[in-house]
């Protein structure tokens, strides 16, 4: 009786476990190192996530306090996720990889993030993007 349990109470907390993946950040400065929502040079920009057959969808964004930008519900699925990046007159594109987490939770956690024709660089916490 003890097992049958202890089976049910590890069965049950499992399906009660979540593991959300970690925040994907975004700070855009230019070759000098300027923040460039901070300076002003950067007003509007937007992030679109592909959909397939060329389509795309938009990607909740939030700015921080010091000028960062959170890109809210990215990395939530296993496998590989194309987006968008624009502000004029800036366009670049990058892909998350997820997977699951390797623990008795439900969850995922972001493998690798790809950027192509930008220079990125990972921070502590961060990815800062140059665009020139």
């Amino acid at each position: 009786m003890l097992l049958l349990c202890f089976a049910f109470f590890t069965i049950s907390c499992k399906k009660d476990c979540y593991t959300a993946p970690e925040k994907v950040v975004f700070e855009f400065v230019n070759s000098a190192g300027e923040n460039l929502i901070e300076n002003g040079n950067m007003t509007t920009y937007s992030i679109m996530r592909k959909t397939g057959q060329g389509g795309y969808t938009s990607v909740e964004l939030t700015e921080t306090k010091d000028h960062k930008v959170v890109l809210k519900n990215v990395g939530a699925y296993n496998g590989i996720q194309e987006y968008r990046f624009t502000s004029a007159p800036n366009i670049f594109f990058f892909s998350i990889r997820s997977s699951d987490v390797p623990t008795d939770c439900d969850g995922y956690q972001i493998d690798e993030i790809n950027f192509q024709n930008v220079l990125a660089t990972k921070e502590n916490g961060y990815y800062k993007i140059v665009l020139d």
